[in-house]
């Protein structure tokens, strides 16, 4: 079994959740506690820091894309922050064209939150 440690820290108006360890079936419970936790306020900006992520299941792959939905549709946004390349590349096939921001650092994810974002 696999051990997922988690730790919240406030970040300006997010949330900075710096995972560390596997996110499997055994211990995703605990994560989406914790984002439930967070969605609270109104508008949510989560970011999950990954540096220590060293495997994510495809199903929870899939329930995170869903959690970051629903922040979207409340007005927030989950983004990933230092994913590992393989992690990500999982994610985006997962995705199916509407897929979980991922960002090389945490004030890359920090500052898409801040950036105006211009109509197509």
């Amino acid at each position: 079994m696999h051990q997922l440690h988690i730790q919240v820290k406030p970040l300006r108006a997010t949330n900075v959740v710096h995972l560390h360890g596997a996110i499997d079936s055994n211990n995703f419970a605990g994560l989406v506690l914790t984002l439930n936790q967070l969605f609270t306020k109104p508008a949510a900006q989560i970011i999950l820091e990954c540096s220590q992520v060293s495997y994510i299941g495809t199903a929870e792959l899939k329930e995170l894309l869903d959690l970051a939905h629903i922040a979207r549709a409340r007005g927030g946004d989950i983004k990933c922050a230092r994913l590992a390349p393989t992690i990500e590349q999982v994610a985006t096939l997962i995705a199916n064209g509407d897929p979980l921001e991922c960002f090389p650092d945490v004030s890359y994810a920090l500052a898409s939150f801040h950036s105006e974002r211009v109509p197509a």
